[in-house]
């Protein structure tokens, strides 16, 4: 069977979850999944889906990319979860595809510093970067979120000052680290008087994904897919809502 309405595109997933599965077989170009072993095929693939069963934490896992992901030219290696970010960018190194290279994500990681006061007050952050620049989607109390979509405005849980100081803060780190593309979650702590990122994170959760996308029209998950394949911005980035002082 040959979808004449498929691009010629190629995206490999790794350790993708049946949503992000969902999202990636809309985007018209053909889908091949890295699974761990154990994982249900059927639920993610479709007529135009390759399948590989592998540990991509293990040592075989580079002689993989080379031999057998490499003749498939992708054209991106992508990874939404926890345990799949460090692999893809692995894979992305590798083949010269486009995503966020391994330092980045150390980078990330080594510039967030835990929080002195753990019951403090801190908010929880997520942005997007495209080309260097960096989007605040949301902010909402850490203690949790909930379908309320007052919750998610910067300006119902921030004042002018904070949203400031709590913009300074995360895109000092993002610059710092060098991330050109792509989505965080970021933890700030507020209770010190200036702003700090005290945790970051790099995968997209899906049920936080849904409860954004229901609430703010935004679709994480969506974006982070298309990005590497140089689809446009699924939502424009307008001055008032970025970081402010982002000139890259």
């Amino acid at each position: 069977m040959v979808d004449k309405g498929r691009s010629q595109q190629r995206l490999v997933l790794i350790d993708a979850t049946v949503n992000t599965a969902k999202a990636a077989h809309v985007l018209g170009c053909h889908t091949v999944f890295v699974q761990q072993p154990g994982s249900r095929a059927q639920d993610l693939v479709d007529d135009q889906s390759g399948y590989y069963s592998l540990d991509f934490t293990g040592e075989a896992y580079a002689s993989f990319v080379d031999e057998v992901l490499r003749p498939l030219n992708p054209t991106a290696v992508v990874s939404l979860s926890a345990a799949g970010i460090t692999p893809a960018a692995v894979a992305n190194e590798l083949l010269s595809t486009p995503g966020t290279p391994t330092s980045v994500l150390t980078a990330l990681a080594e510039g967030a510093r835990p929080a002195v006061d753990a019951n403090g007050r801190a908010v929880l952050v997520h942005s997007f970067t495209t080309g260097g620049v960096h989007e605040l989607v949301s902010v909402a109390p850490r203690e949790s979120l909930s379908d309320t979509q007052e919750q998610f405005g910067p300006e119902a849980i921030l004042d002018s000052t904070e949203r400031e100081a709590v913009s300074r803060a995360l895109r000092q780190l993002l610059d710092g680290a060098g991330l050109e593309n792509g989505f965080v979650r970021a933890e700030v702590d507020l209770s010190g008087g200036t702003p700090r990122v005290v945790s970051i994170q790099h995968h997209v959760d899906d049920d936080e994904a849904a409860l954004l996308r229901r609430l703010t029209g935004i679709d994480l998950t969506r974006r982070a897919l298309e990005w590497p394949l140089q689809a446009p911005a699924a939502w424009p980035i307008a001055p008032s809502e970025g970081l402010g002082g982002n000139t890259r």
